[in-house]
This record gives C-alpha cells, sequence and structure tokens, in this order.
C-alpha cells in the first residue's frame, strides 16, 4: 500500500497535467442601481431570475466544467467507495412521543432522505407515515419538519421544495393515512404547535411574494397564524 505523502504527490502531479478549466461567459447587463446620489452597477441582476432559460443554461454549462473536473480526479472512486461504506449504516433520529406512540425518522443507510414511522411503545412493530423519497425522482420534495397532534389523531408535516426556505403544511389523518386537504403555505423559519384540542395548530409565516418572486422576497411581515383542520387557509 502506497504512502500516504506518495499518494497526495501522485494526485498533485495528475492535477497539474489537466487542461486549465473554460468556465462559461456570463453576460453583463446594464442595470444599474442608485442609492443616494451612489450609482451601483448590477450586471448580474439577470440571474437573480431562478426559472429563466438563460439561467438554467448557464447553470448547467458551470455543471459541465466541474463535473468534468471532479470525474478525473485520482483516486476519486477510491474515496467514494470507502466513504460509501461508513455512511452505509441504519440511523435513528430522536422520536417524537405523543399519546403512547412513537414517531422517529429512520434511514436504512444510504437513503436520500429519512422515511417516518410510528410505532407503539418501544416494542411495537414500526409502521411507515411517510416515504418523501417516493415524492419525487430528482429529490427536490423533501420532508423538512412534523408535528403530531394531541390525542395522535392527526399529524402535520411540512414539505420544502428544491431546498427553498418556504414550507407548505399538510395534514394526515393517521388513522386511515390519508392526506387530507388543507394545504398551508408560505411557512417559513417556523415550528408547528398544536393546540391542546387537537382541532388547528399555530405557525408562523409570511406574506405571499410575488408572482415568481418567492425566491427574492424580503424577509419581513412574519406573523403569527392559526390554522384550523378541515378548513381553507385564507379562512383564518
Amino acid at each position: 500500500m502506497p504512502k500516504p505523502f506518495v499518494a497526495t504527490a501522485s494526485i498533485v502531479i495528475a492535477l497539474s497535467m489537466q487542461s486549465p478549466l473554460k468556465y462559461p461567459v456570463a453576460s453583463k447587463g446594464d442595470v444599474v442601481e442608485t442609492y443616494g446620489t451612489v450609482k451601483v452597477p448590477d450586471p448580474y441582476r439577470w440571474m437573480e431570475n431562478l426559472d429563466a432559460p438563460e439561467v438554467a443554461a448557464w447553470v448547467q454549462a458551470e455543471n459541465a466544467v466541474s463535473s468534468s473536473y471532479f470525474a478525473n480526479l485520482p483516486m476519486r472512486d477510491a474515496l467514494k467507495a470507502r466513504i460509501t461504506k461508513l455512511w452505509d449504516y441504519p440511523k435513528t433520529a430522536v422520536p417524537t412521543l405523543e399519546s403512547g406512540q412513537l414517531f422517529y425518522r429512520k434511514n436504512s443507510g444510504l437513503q436520500k432522505q429519512s422515511p417516518l414511522y410510528v410505532r407503539t411503545g418501544l416494542a411495537g412493530p414500526p409502521s411507515l407515515v411517510i416515504d418523501p423519497n417516493t415524492w419525487s425522482a430528482d429529490g427536490s420534495l423533501s420532508l423538512a419538519g412534523f408535528a403530531p397532534a394531541p390525542g395522535a389523531k392527526h399529524l402535520a408535516y411540512t414539505v420544502s421544495e428544491g431546498g427553498a426556505d418556504w414550507q407548505t403544511v399538510h395534514v394526515m389523518d393517521l388513522a386511515s393515512r390519508k392526506v387530507m386537504d388543507d394545504e398551508v403555505k408560505w411557512m417559513r423559519f417556523s415550528g408547528l404547535s398544536w393546540t391542546k384540542d387537537g382541532q388547528g395548530f399555530f405557525y408562523s409565516r409570511y406574506p405571499e411574494p410575488p408572482q415568481g418572486k418567492a425566491l427574492q422576497a424580503a424577509l419581513s411581515g412574519q406573523a403569527l397564524y392559526y390554522h384550523r383542520v378541515g378548513t381553507p387557509q385564507a379562512r383564518w
């Protein structure tokens, strides 16, 4: 087996022999903002429109450069195999206890997301409640949080899209595992707190951002709201 300094030297030599990277050219716009009497150019403002085709094309070109570079790194496959082996073991998060029911997330080893399970006490058999791995092929939809209601009749859980801070709350009937029609949007940086009667929960949200500007919306106007299960969000 080669000594560490020999392997390191091999990596340095191999990297020095690679061709210089050719990054995609980012076009410059003519946007200029005026703050008081100072004009500040913002030539890359167009990149803030994350849904624009030109932004997607530029990101794709950037990814092609980095992917090609990483693919040619020496020992990459060996390191990947070793790290994968080390990470491949069952992982269980801290459970939440509600009315004798233990709600917890568990990963079998290499799952992209940890499914949510429930069991009666420590000795009860586990029952799958939610598997977020089935929501989207690319993993863009993720289970961000959950909160069982008093009495464990309902479960409120939040979904994040594309890794954004915005979360949408859904409610599940735990007896039937049916997802109800409740949909609470524009929650951000908030937990869920059920009332003692289990009829609804408190949460905090921001004002609905302009169409297509969710990722650029200012963090202002956060307020506390209440949602009653089975009613439209707009009612409260």
